[in-house]
């Protein structure tokens, strides 16, 4: 993203209302937009599926955060402009 001028902050920490610490892998923090990049190898059981959205669920809580956008890593390498559009857009809403 960086490349593009899209530049975040890396995996900043951000809490829930209960506390709980969550780093997302991007935050536009002034724009309160999160980017996850979910990679397959990563969620390969049921179970690591399970607390993926669960995490998910618990980012959108964080009063940091307004809006989560999830790609897949393959998107992401495959289709990089893909992932920009989708970015620029929600950054500029």
């Amino acid at each position: 993203m960086g490349d593009v001028g899209l530049f975040a902050e890396s995996q900043p920490a951000v809490r829930t209302p209960e506390g709980r610490v969550l780093r997302p892998d991007f935050l536009f923090r002034t724009a309160r937009l999160a980017v996850e990049i979910e990679g397959y190898a990563f969620h390969g059981t049921r179970r690591a599926h399970e607390r993926d959205i669960a995490r998910f669920n618990a980012l959108q809580s964080c009063p940091e955060i307004r809006r989560v956008l999830r790609f897949t890593a393959r998107e992401v390498f495959q289709h990089p402009e893909r992932m920009v559009a989708t970015v620029r857009a929600a950054l500029s809403l």
